[in-house]
């Protein structure tokens, strides 16, 4: 077994005393950097936003305007600028109609869950994290 294993290398060092080494052509170098200036200079994404500068120009312009006509609607009534707002009609508590019943089982049900989420994320990010390395 030794005796087939030192044949072997003796033969791959064989071929490899007869072999020469290549040379690269003369230009080698400049064909090279021509194709990486060819990539360099291809055409990148560009960064398109979702929405366009105009349009946010345009919401702005419109918040303002629906601000001013608010403010500017009513007839000054009270001592501060807040009161042009006539916020006494609005709400605090927009669910205090609704009547819900949790049976405790449900109830147990969500901090289970609630509290395997908050142990599972930081596991999952962390071995993403490690599996991810460059």
């Amino acid at each position: 077994m030794k005796n087939d294993e030192k044949k072997i290398e003796a033969f791959i060092d064989k071929l490899i005393a007869n072999e020469t080494l290549e040379q690269p052509a003369l230009d080698f170098t400049n064909k090279v950097m021509t194709e990486v200036e060819a990539i360099s200079n291809s055409t990148a994404t560009v960064y398109k936003p979702l929405i366009h500068r105009s349009v946010w120009l345009l919401i702005g312009v419109s918040f303002v305007a629906l601000v001013g006509y608010i403010y500017l609607k009513e007839p000054i009534t009270s001592s501060g600028w807040l009161g042009r707002f006539n916020l006494s009609n609005i709400s605090v508590n927009p669910l205090e109609n609704i009547a819900i019943n949790f049976s405790s089982t449900l109830m147990y049900a969500f901090v289970l869950l609630a509290i395997m989420v908050s142990i599972q994320v930081p596991l999952l990010k962390h071995y993403f994290n490690k599996r991810n390395v460059f």
